[in-house]
Order: structure tokens, then C-alpha cells, then sequence
């Protein structure tokens, strides 16, 4: 079952127990019920701790997503999502996402998964790759120059002059927690006097953040859902001095919501590489699917990327700025100046490139990888 570039990221939680006879284990799960029920009780055992732990996030997932899956009964759930888990990588939301309750082994070992795709970045991407991803203080450092923005990160010394100096400039804009991830955090403020300004920094001051200018966005990218800031994804990844885009996707917010992620309750269409133009249906992560905008019912199949040369233009760029990011997803916004960075992430979200079709991706990335081991050692 071991394909030749899996890893158990050291990054995040160990997932799997790596012997042979786990392997072994695992194949004889693939073909009967019985043997899955020795496997998931193998990690009962083992691996009691992370099993016990991770079951209140396993049932809060199936009650969640359960309407969209009534042919299959709880209990035969909870053994094939943990299954699922430990032999193929996927974690809870993958397992739904990805309908892995619908698919046989082969279509199932096809999909790239969150744990694995964690061990693939590791292998590729630099050890202080992550670190600089993670922390948007100081990706926005590295990437100023593309940003087109009125940035300033909030940690240390930093005085209160500056913080007050910027929301003066900018009595509306966006704050986001340094440690955030799938849109968490993040908020549209409007601040117009000097009283609430105070209120802000002290009810602030022990934390970290970063406040920006609001990009204006075009509104041939707006028409979609102008409520929201509408985002390119852009999944990269460099061969030396060459950049190879793997795919992309135009992710979009719904409802009177102000980000666009998935997480978050957006919905996102998938992008023809070639031509710009998104070529499916828009899906979210509860396996709904949409020909139009449940809001502004613009179709979306066949939507026209504005400047796609130029976003394309610019992740060339940025990939090339740090040396070991070897595996990198971009996310752009089409502001009344152009194209604009939004930010960098260093494993980032294939249900974005998967779930429209229904397709896995993971030998898209696997071919990147076999070219990539050919010219360059692992990194340890």
C-alpha cells in the first residue's frame, strides 16, 4: 500500500503507525469488513490516545454531514472514517468531501488527502517554508511588493502611534489574527472615532495581528458576490527555475459573509489552466453544487477570469522569490489595480482542484515529485 513518497509529516500529529504489519494490516482491510474491523481495532489498542481523542471530532462530522449520507448507518461510519484515516490519510472533512463512503480502494488511494499531502510538502518545501506561510506578519514582509496595500503587522514593540495612524488612513479595514487559517478570525472593522480606536488597541493589546487596507475589488470579478473579496487559488510548483501551475480554482462567498473560503461556507469552481475560464459547476464542502450563484444567480460555468495571463504572470514571480518553497498555493485577489496577493500557503486545500469533478489529483503531483527526486535530493 506504500506509495514510494509517503511520509508521516513530523508537523502534525501522527497519524499512522508505520510497520509492516500495519501495512500488511491494512491491504487485508481493503478487502473485507471483517479485516477493517481488526484494523480500526489495531489502533484502539495502539494508538489508544490519539483514537479516544479524535472521536468527538469523528462524531460531530458525521452528524454534520449525515444528511448527505443516509445510506450508510453511524457505526459503519465511524469504522470506515477511521479506517480511512489511517490508510489513506484523510482526514474527517476529506472523508465526506471526497465521498470516500461511494469509493472502492483504487478511488479512494487516487485522492490527494490532507495528512499525505502534509508529508509531501515537508519532503519539498524547506524547513523554514512553513514557518514563513504560517505567520501572514512575515509572509507580508517577504511579499510586500506584491500585496499593492496598506499593510502593518502588530506583535512586540510595535507602538500604539502606528496602529491609531493606520486606522486613521483606513477607518475601515480588515483585521486578521497572525495565527488564522480558513478565513477564522478575520474581520471587517470600521472604526470612525477616537474613543473606539482606543477601545480597539487596548482590547488588542496581548495579541497578534495584522490590519489591512481593504482591496477594492473590480467588479468584473465582484459581479459574482460583492459582498465578499473573491479569490484565485493557485497551486504551484517549481522545478528549478521553472514554475509548473497544477491547478486553480476561483473561490467565492455566499450569504452576507466577507471571505470566500470553503471552510468558512464559501463555494469554489474549478479553472481551465489553459484558457482561464472556470470549467464546472461551483461546489462547497457539504456536497452541494451550483450551476448559478445562490446569490446574484450569475452562472457560473464559463465565467471568464479577468487578466488570467497577468495572475498567471505573478505567481511565476512569487514562486521564485523563496528558494525552498518548493510546493506553494497562492491566493489572489483583482483589486481596481490588478491582480494583488492575499497570501501564501505552504500546503494548501486540494479539495479545491478535486471535488468539482469528483477526480483524485494525486498523480498530477506525484509526476511533479518523480521529476523533482530526479534533480534534487530530499530535503532532512
Amino acid at each position: 500500500m506504500k506509495e514510494k513518497y509517503y511520509r508521516v509529516a513530523k508537523t502534525i500529529s501522527r497519524w499512522k503507525i508505520d510497520t509492516p504489519f500495519e501495512n500488511w494490516l491494512g491491504s487485508m482491510a481493503d478487502k473485507s469488513e471483517f479485516w477493517k474491523r481488526v484494523y480500526v481495532f489495531y489502533y484502539w489498542l495502539f494508538d489508544h490516545e490519539y483514537y479516544v481523542k479524535g472521536m468527538s471530532y469523528l462524531l460531530k462530522e458525521i452528524k454534520r454531514q449525515k444528511p448527505n449520507c443516509t445510506v450508510w448507518g453511524v457505526k459503519y461510519l465511524k469504522r470506515d472514517m477511521i479506517y480511512s484515516l489511517h490508510r489513506f490519510g484523510a482526514s474527517f472533512d476529506d472523508y465526506f468531501i471526497y465521498k470516500f463512503f461511494n469509493l472502492n480502494t483504487r478511488g479512494r488511494e487516487s485522492f490527494n488527502t490532507l495528512k499525505m499531502q502534509y508529508g509531501y510538502c515537508e519532503q519539498v518545501n524547506g524547513n523554514e517554508v512553513r514557518e514563513l506561510f504560517e505567520d501572514k506578519g512575515k509572509c507580508y514582509e517577504v511579499f510586500k511588493p506584491f500585496y499593492k496595500r496598506d499593510v502593518i503587522v502588530v506583535r512586540g514593540l510595535i507602538t500604539e502611534d502606528v496602529i491609531a495612524n493606520f486606522i486613521q488612513r483606513h477607518n475601515s479595514f480588515i483585521y486578521k489574527p497572525l495565527d488564522g487559517h480558513s478565513g477564522m478570525g478575520i474581520q471587517i472593522m470600521t472604526l470612525n472615532d477616537p474613543k473606539g480606536v482606543r477601545l480597539f488597541i487596548e482590547n488588542h493589546k496581548k495579541k497578534n495581528y495584522i490590519l489591512e487596507e481593504l482591496i477594492s475589488q473590480s467588479p468584473a470579478i465582484g459581479r459574482l458576490h460583492p459582498s465578499s473579496i473573491n479569490t484565485l487559488r493557485i497551486l504551484t510548483f517549481k522545478q528549478k527555475d521553472r514554475v509548473n501551475i497544477l491547478g486553480a480554482a476561483l473561490r467565492i462567498g455566499v450569504g452576507g459573509a466577507s471571505v470566500d473560503n470553503a471552510g468558512a461556507g464559501g463555494i469554489y469552481g474549478h479553472i481551465d489552466i489553459k484558457e482561464g475560464i472556470i470549467d464546472s459547476v461551483a461546489c462547497d464542502n457539504s456536497n452541494g453544487r451550483y450551476l448559478k450563484h445562490p446569490d446574484t444567480k450569475v452562472v457560473i460555468p464559463g465565467f471568464v477570469i479577468p487578466e488570467w495571463e497577468g495572475a498567471k504572470s505573478m505567481v511565476f514571480e512569487m514562486a521564485q522569490v523563496v528558494c525552498d518553497a518548493t510546493v506553494i498555493s497562492w491566493d489572489l485577489a483583482y483589486s481596481t489595480k490588478g491582480w494583488c496577493m492575499v497570501e501564501g500557503n505552504d500546503v494548501g486545500d486540494f479539495h479545491l482542484y478535486q471535488v468539482p469533478y469528483n477526480t483524485g489529483f494525486k498523480h498530477v503531483l506525484l509526476g511533479e515529485l518523480d521529476t523533482w527526486y530526479k534533480s534534487k535530493p530530499p530535503i532532512e
